[in-house]
Order: C-alpha cells, then structure tokens, then sequence
C-alpha cells in the first residue's frame, strides 16, 4: 500500500528589480527618473570652455538629448570639432545662424529645448542677457523664450563681485533663471590666487540640471 502525502501550496516570491528601466523607447532622464529632456548648451568664451565636453557628455549618456550654441569667443578656447564629437554632432555657431538657417536658428532653439545650460557663463554673457541684447545666437535664444535658463558662472573673482555683475545676477534671477557656482579655488592664473569664480563641478551641474528640470 502506497501512503500519499499531502501536497503544500507552491509559494511563488516575485523579485522587483529595484531599480526599473524606462518603458521600451522611452528613454529617460536618470539623474531625475523622469522622461528624457532637451538640453541646449551654450559654451561662451571663457577658459573654462574646456571643460564643457565633459559635461556634454554626461548629460547625453544620461540619455538627453543634447544641442550645443558656442559663441564666437568659446571657439577661440575650444575647437568647434571637439565641440561636436561630445555633442554627436554639429553644432550651432554665428557663421550657422547667419548663412545656413536664415537668422531663425533662434527660434527653433528656443522652441526645442526644455533647458538652456550656459556653462562656462562669463561675465559678458550675463550682461548681454540682462540687458536684453540679441546680436548673438545665445543671446537671441534666450530672447527667443527659451523654457527654463541655467546658467554656470566662471570668471575672475573681481568680475563676480563687481556691481554690475550683481546687479546682472539679480535681474535674470527675478526672471526665474537659476544659478550653479561658481565654486571657490584656485583661478586661471597664479595672478588671480584663490576664490570663487571657479566653474562648478560636473557633479554640481548636473544636480542642478536634475533641480531645474524638476522646477
């Protein structure tokens, strides 16, 4: 005789993979968690324009979609062609505003992005976009209504403090621009010593993409 033992219930765990991916073809944006962005880059001409490609980078790796403005100045720190490998791509320049698009680049910019970064932001381009001056791509696109503006400060010590700066920071503040940096250290040159005007760190800018985005 055969003795039959009861069976007990299968218990099934189902493991959630703590960390899901984006919905297939919806890449997002992974410092926030959110749907993908657009970011537009504007590179100005300061010597912290090395270190734009970098930043590039790590905003297209995070899956945004990434376009670049480098004003005349910027090119003069920064080739246009390294410019474009970290961006995939051309870039945007005066010499594509006035002879390919028709002077309209400006407003499809605007219209394309959800965040214009400015970063390295000199001192110049602060005071163009408080004054309201569009004689340039960058400057025109944000007249133009770009969404939302961040700007990442770098410039000599002096420069920061100036009044004209401060008064530059408060008007595009009262805008609802947003600021990150400049960090504190050692400047360009050794006649230049220490303090702030230092481009923030990537990490920092990337955590203010991840606040401005959100806002």
């Amino acid at each position: 005789m055969t003795a039959t033992l009861p069976l007990k219930p299968l218990s099934v765990t189902t493991v959630h993979d703590s960390k899901p991916g984006p919905p297939e073809g919806a890449p997002y944006f992974t410092l926030t968690g959110v749907e993908a962005k657009k970011i537009l880059v504007g590179v100005t001409g300061g010597i912290a324009a090395y270190k734009a490609p970098n930043v590039i980078r790590r905003l297209r790796e995070r899956g945004c979609g990434v376009k670049v403005i480098a004003t005349e100045a910027a090119l003069r720190f920064i080739p246009e062609e390294t410019l474009a490998i970290a961006a995939g791509g051309p870039i945007h320049t005066e010499r594509t505003w006035w002879e390919e698009s028709g002077r309209i680049e400006h407003i499809t910019l605007a219209r394309w992005a959800d965040l214009l970064l400015v970063a390295p932001a000199t001192a110049d381009a602060l005071a163009r976009a408080a004054i309201g001056l569009g004689d340039d791509l960058l400057s025109a696109t944000i007249l133009a209504g770009v969404r939302k503006v961040l700007w990442a400060p770098a410039m000599n010590t002096e420069m920061w403090f100036h009044p004209a700066t401060r008064r530059n920071l408060k008007t595009l503040k009262s805008w609802g621009h947003q600021f990150v940096g400049p960090a504190e250290g050692a400047l360009a040159s050794e006649e230049e010593g220490t303090g702030p005007g230092r481009l923030a760190a990537e990490e920092e800018i990337l955590e203010a993409v991840k606040r401005a985005l959100a806002s």
